[in-house]
């Protein structure tokens, strides 16, 4: 649970560690943390720059008085937003195939789909229509897991502490070195393989990092042929 800027409490289901319960709010904090950009959900010109830095407050920005008050006027937010909310997914890959489906068979028996909850049906009052009553197949609980030393960065954010994530989208996951040949794996890229990500895993995940380091090579490989799938 996260502030929702009026005194109460709402989830949190974006960013690294689930503090931001919109899109429209994550766009604007990477605009502001990422870019330095204001927008008119955070409307100061100089992103993440503190009090001890009145230097940095004082530097000149780019909003123009003609499009309005910030950088990112609203009708630029907006469309941002909207690409972000309506990108569509790759089409999945080799869905039939033996060897892949048996890695899908390892990875529920390993017990990745605790926290890697393969399917949701959308609520029917989503903001889009398009959004509304629809099977999806993200393979996440979108909830955050304490995941253990190895992956803990000491950096609490909202309520989440050092050791805990939220549980990354699988889907699409097969697509990432089609999109970049040096894509890495995990939140800060230290993984460069599927495997190695598997092994980073912790606390929670312990036990199916585990099930999967004593699995035989070919179930290994299975398992790793299931998520390029996905």
């Amino acid at each position: 649970m996260i502030g929702d800027g009026a005194g109460g409490l709402t989830i949190g289901r974006f960013g690294w560690k689930a503090i931001q319960p919109t899109v429209e709010i994550q766009t604007a904090h990477a605009f502001a943390g990422d870019m330095g950009l204001s927008t008119p959900v955070l409307p100061d010109h100089w992103g993440d720059c503190t009090d001890a830095e009145p230097p940095c407050r004082t530097l000149p920005h780019g909003a123009q008085p003609r499009l309005g008050n910030e950088e990112v006027p609203r009708a630029l937010l907006d469309l941002v937003v909207f690409y972000s909310e309506n990108l569509a997914l790759p089409a999945r890959t080799q869905s039939e195939d033996p060897q892949v489906l048996r890695g899908k068979q390892l990875f529920y028996e390993a017990g990745c789909a605790s926290c890697h909850t393969p399917k949701f049906v959308t609520s029917r009052e989503a903001r889009h229509e398009a959004h509304r009553f629809q099977l999806i197949w993200p393979y996440t609980d979108l909830l955050l897991h304490d995941m253990g030393d190895g992956l803990a960065d000491g950096r609490p954010e909202g309520q989440a502490n050092g050791r805990e994530w939220r549980t990354p989208p699988l889907w699409g996951i097969g697509t990432a070195r089609t999109v970049s040949a040096e894509a890495g794996f995990l939140h800060d890229g230290r993984a460069r393989t599927l495997e190695e990500a598997i092994l980073w895993h912790g606390g929670e995940a312990q036990a199916a990092r585990d099930a999967y380091a004593a699995s035989d090579k070919a179930e290994r490989d299975a398992l790793i042929a299931f998520l390029e799938s996905l």
